[in-house]
């Protein structure tokens, strides 16, 4: 299977969508327990967590599978600033 194959994409879009929830469920939690202590906190570590995580993350890009995983999680940690933002403020 090529990944210009309709399947391939039929299949990942589960991956995205799991992975997705789980890292934006995970990083706003850990964000809206920081906001207890101070907004500024909350977004900053949530800042550092991601930059310290995306080296990794982006290498897994070269994998077919993984490539699936690596979409969900970006968007996962999209919706969550923008959900820390709209909550902790």
């Amino acid at each position: 299977m090529n990944d210009h194959d309709p399947g391939v994409r039929w299949t990942g879009i589960p991956i995205a969508v799991i992975s997705a929830a789980l890292v934006g469920v995970a990083l706003t939690a850990f964000g809206l327990e920081l906001a207890r202590i101070h907004p500024l906190l909350a977004i900053g570590l949530n800042i550092i967590v991601v930059a310290g995580a995306a080296p990794t993350v982006m290498r897994w890009l070269a994998i077919p599978v993984w490539r699936w995983a690596v979409y969900g999680a970006g968007i996962g940690s999209i919706l969550s600033f923008v959900a820390l933002a709209a909550l902790a403020f």
